[in-house]
């Protein structure tokens, strides 16, 4: 799915206009900032039928005040809404302690019942030691340049730390989109429009318990093999769209990343090559 997210920067963008399959909105920030635009741009894009994620930025206070903040705010959303932690450097005195985002975390996590997601600079995945079962929203660029909506945008293959992959991949900070004048960031979410609001309701268990992990060759179609399409195009394998069918792209994709990891290039993901993605 395409879509963007938002803040007080685009106040008066009219959704409506601009193409999008979901929005992700800034409600708070610290323990008193509320967003001028949050209750505007959060009623149009749920009135329009989106898929819609209300955020929160870290800016010190104390991780429980900051968390009983959010949670007073965003109201009720909570159950309808993919629910975020913006976790960035600027205006932040705690970015260099992670166990203080993990304590935001637990505390919405257990007021309501669902998990929130947590969003940071690809980078910052690998620098810490983060909790996979928190949902990843990731950011990395390729450059600068305008674009619109991208099918396949880049990233590194450095991987995501402690995520074998992340959910949601912001990829530019210059979007142009028709029916807005001004620069957007632009998102490509690899879970459907259900997926999204079973995330929202709590509804998708992200911290599963250890099952057998399935052989996957070429004519499977199942999650596993969608998983694995996601994984590979956001490391630059490109194999298409991530449909959950096992085609030639995908094995020709499976091939390369297993010749990269010095494993027999037979495009079947056995063991050997699930151990590349396994921590």
């Amino acid at each position: 799915m395409n879509g963007f997210d938002i803040s007080r920067y685009q106040k008066g963008i009219n959704i409506a206009a601009v193409p999008c399959d979901f929005v992700i909105v800034k409600a708070t920030q610290g323990t008193s900032y509320v967003s001028p635009e949050f209750k505007k741009q959060i009623r149009q894009a749920d009135s329009l039928g989106k898929c819609i994620g209300i955020y929160h930025y870290s800016g010190g206070g104390g991780s429980i005040p900051e968390a009983k903040h959010f949670l007073d705010v965003v109201g009720d959303y909570v159950g309808r809404a993919i629910l975020f932690l913006d976790w960035e450097g600027e205006q932040n005195p705690n970015f260099r302690n992670p166990e203080y985002a993990k304590a935001w975390l637990a505390y919405v996590k257990q007021n309501t019942g669902i998990v929130p997601f947590i969003y940071m600079s690809k980078s910052v995945c690998r620098q810490y030691s983060w909790d996979s079962s928190y949902p990843l929203w990731c950011a990395q660029y390729k450059n600068q340049n305008p674009t619109g909506y991208q099918d396949n945008p880049w990233t590194d293959s450095k991987g995501f730390g402690a995520w074998k992959t992340c959910l949601i991949l912001q990829y530019s900070s210059k979007g142009q989109l028709p029916g807005y004048y001004g620069n957007l960031d632009l998102d490509k979410a690899y879970i459907t429009a259900d997926e999204w609001l079973m995330y929202a309701k709590g509804d998708i268990d992200t911290d599963p318990k250890d099952e057998p992990l399935p052989l996957l060759k070429k004519g499977d179609q199942n999650e596993y093999v969608r998983n694995w399409q996601m994984f590979l195009n956001l490391n630059g394998y490109a194999c298409g769209n991530a449909d959950g069918i096992f085609g030639p792209k995908t094995e020709k994709a499976v091939k390369k990343w297993q010749e990269t990891h010095g494993l027999k290039p037979d495009g079947i993901i056995g063991p050997l090559t699930w151990g590349t993605i396994i921590h």
